[in-house]
């Protein structure tokens, strides 16, 4: 058989075929190990540079570059974590939560996901849950100082200062050098007033850490806590030197140097820092607080307003703003309208929420701010109206036509319609015919220029410290107390308010003035919640007659507390009021359906100026001789009432000025009537009277506000919070 030959041509090709697949093998490896070695390059280039932002506290920057390593190599384990740390920083909680779930599949019960994982279940108060986390880390790895800080953290919130104490100190015996350690240790005995050692803790973190601005940042903070602000202020401008971007150690230099007087100081750094960033509230707050300290209240008056502008929800600046605006600005100033348009614009949206106690005092808010605005005062007096205060109504409805009136003499015009023109004179000519026989008509009375002040209470404060986000925040709390006692109605408590050094310059202030009780409060706040602590004393002897700790947050919670601050305290307060007419045993008291009065409610009628507080808790007393007989209401006006008189003894010695105090106030649960429902006091709008019987018991048909104290999450957390 004839073998087979191959072309010396054929050979070639084939040779050229073997070269060709081999040259196309080698660079297909070639190109798969480029592309393996660029993502392998790629990503922890991406991961370096989100460290590199992350340590400098720049969280978007950061968590992008984590993102991008991730892209690169989605099975990178410590960019999930790093990613899931920067939102943990970002408030991104559920986030972080869903993150630190993709890291732990590429790392199974692993130390660091559990203990970012506990931090954020205290971030989302879930503090059993974070609890069990940090207890399962330290019963596997006994020295993890993360486990111990989420430890401390949660004594922090639990209120169990010592306890924080005690986890700081065992992560300093296993790392002592430990920064966040000692800074945290440093916060939590100034916090104790233990300020040798906080001291001793700042020196050592100086000393390992000078280079870093945020250690002097936090040893500025302590000094200050410690009232040492000289050298608050040295640290503070060693951190902005080493540091010329750390907004947060400029800010504690001007609140620094405001606690020092050094107000034409503060402003240029106020500017300074708005220069940088307009939208930083605490710069404008800052700069008006300083400006207002300084006598320039129209200057702060603009840059409140600014301020307000930027960060209309930032309330305590809104507070103070109002609270000047009422001190120095003419009530004709135009100003006035665009400043109550803000309370008019939440009252709309409690009435959205069918929340007419909470519109009702949007409205007088407003009122208070611009008396004239007749768009307050038309919903003010139609809430009136709807809870049955009719003669309230028609005083508002009144006033609206008379400011028209004067409007007119001096050539100005209303914005009314006829036709609005017409339906309000025909509103006024039908209530005052319906109101005809009404008992201030019968009496010829006016009741809405009586004056039914029955207690006296001091409003004091202690200065605030720099730690708190606002300057001052005390005495503008103490000024807001005071203030949120009075409404459209009259007033059944004068205050006074005055800073005081403690309790002992407090019950000299009170007692010296003759006041019947005086309150010391504090107010702390964080970016998210604020906590109004108040002690309320007898001014006659002293004591202690209670004391509450009140917690809120949301939107609206420094209104809030003050609010509920308020009903705390009339709920307390004896009901008291004063024989203004007589005839024959028919008497006409200055009390009624506005004070939540009601038919059948029984009085003591003692002599005048015989009542005093008790000696001991709340409530009223005086001498049996002073008792001059007993009134029973027959007849509840809104302001007014009438009732009948029973005297003690023989001879009728009651007369007009005399004291009333309330015995007794009788309970239907039958009855329905809107006027019934003006009988609890969170229903009525416009209450700003005492709901107490003469020993003290609530009237409203409503149990005492629990004295038990809320989670308090005190702002020093905050500072430990943000040591990174």
């Amino acid at each position: 058989m004839k073998k087979k030959t191959t072309s010396i041509f054929e050979l070639k090709r084939q040779c050229k075929q073997r070269h060709a697949l081999c040259f196309f093998s080698c660079a297909l490896l070639f190109l798969i190990g480029i592309s393996a070695y660029s993502q392998n390059v790629a990503a922890p280039t991406y991961f370096d540079r989100g460290l590199e932002a992350q340590n400098a506290e720049k969280w978007y920057l950061a968590s992008q570059h984590f993102l991008e390593a991730i892209n690169e190599n989605p099975a990178y384990y410590d960019a999930y974590l790093h990613l899931a740390q920067c939102s943990y920083q970002l408030g991104e909680f559920e986030l972080c939560l869903d993150q630190l779930v993709l890291a732990e599949k590429y790392a199974k019960d692993s130390s660091d996901v559990n203990n970012l994982r506990g931090m954020t279940y205290i971030a989302l108060g879930e503090f059993s849950e974070a609890r069990g986390i940090f207890e399962r880390v330290l019963k596997k790895a006994p020295n993890n100082v993360d486990a111990h800080f989420g430890l401390a953290e949660l004594d922090l919130f639990d209120g169990r200062i010592t306890g924080a104490e005690k986890q700081y100190s065992e992560i300093l015996k296993r790392q002592t050098l430990n920064r966040k350690a000692l800074l945290s240790l440093a916060l939590v005995s100034a916090e104790l007033k233990k300020f040798d050692k906080a001291e001793h803790y700042v020196k050592q973190a100086i000393g390992n850490y000078s280079s870093e601005a945020e250690v002097h940042y936090f040893a500025a903070m302590i000094y200050a806590m410690k009232n040492d602000l000289t050298a608050a202020e040295k640290r503070c401008r060693i951190a902005v030197e080493l540091d010329g971007n750390y907004d947060k150690a400029y800010e504690l230099l001007a609140k620094i140097q405001f606690e020092r007087g050094f107000y034409e100081e503060v402003i240029p750094i106020c500017d300074f820092r708005i220069g940088r960033d307009r939208n930083l509230t605490s710069a404008w707050y800052l700069k008006g607080a300083s400006e207002y300290e300084l006598g320039r209240f129209e200057n702060a008056l603009t840059t409140w307003t600014q301020g307000l502008a930027i960060s209309p929800d930032d309330e305590i600046m809104r507070v103070a703003l109002e609270i000047l605006v009422n001190k120095t600005v003419p009530l004709e100033d135009p100003r006035r309208r665009n400043w109550a348009l803000y309370h008019i614009t939440s009252a709309h949206e409690c009435e959205s929420r069918y929340d007419s106690v909470g519109a009702a005092y949007e409205y007088q808010r407003a009122l208070k701010l611009d008396p004239s605005n007749e768009v307050a005062r038309m919903a003010f007096a139609e809430i009136l109206e709807l809870h049955g205060m009719h003669e309230s109504y028609l005083e508002q409805l009144l006033f609206i036509l008379q400011n028209r009136a004067l409007l007119a003499e001096n050539g100005g015009a209303s914005n009314a319609s006829p036709f609005e023109q017409t339906r309000i004179n025909d509103t006024i000519e039908a209530y005052t015919d319906l109101l005809s026989d009404s008992l201030a008509k019968k009496w010829n009375v006016e009741p809405f220029y009586l004056d039914k002040t029955r207690w006296n209470i001091g409003i004091y404060y202690v200065p605030s410290t720099v730690n708190q986000i606002h300057v001052k925040n005390n005495a503008i709390a103490a000024d807001f107390a005071a203030d949120i006692f009075t409404g459209i109605a009259s007033a059944s408590i004068s205050t006074k308010v005055a800073r005081v050094s403690g309790f002992g310059d407090a019950y000299q202030k009170a007692r010296s003035s003759g006041l019947d009780y005086f309150v010391i409060l504090s107010i702390d706040e964080t970016a998210r919640d604020v906590t109004l602590d108040y002690a309320f004393y007898s001014g006659r002897t002293g004591n202690k007659l209670f004391e509450n700790s009140l917690y809120a947050t949301a939107n609206m919670r420094y209104t809030n507390v003050f609010r509920r601050f308020r009903s705390e305290v009339l709920e307390r307060l004896t009901v008291r009021g004063r024989v203004i007419a007589r005839n024959g045993k028919i008497l006409l008291s200055d009390i009624g359906r506005s004070e939540n009065m009601r038919e059948g409610a029984a009085f003591a009628v003692v002599r005048k100026n015989a009542v005093r507080t008790a000696s001991k808790g709340m409530g009223v007393s005086y001498g049996n001789d002073d008792v001059l007989g007993t009134f029973t209401i027959t007849t509840c006006g809104e302001e007014v009432s009438e009732g009948t008189l029973d005297f003690d003894g023989f001879y009728d010695r009651v007369n007009t000025g005399d004291e009333l105090v309330l015995i007794s106030l009788p309970t239907d649960e039958k009855d329905t009537s809107p006027e019934s429902a003006l009988q609890t006091v969170s229903e009525n709008p416009v209450s700003s009277a005492p709901q107490a019987t003469v020993s003290g018991e609530p009237v409203s048909g409503r149990a005492l506000s629990s004295l038990a104290a809320p989670r308090r999450v005190p702002s020093f957390i905050d500072l430990i919070r943000s040591i990174y």
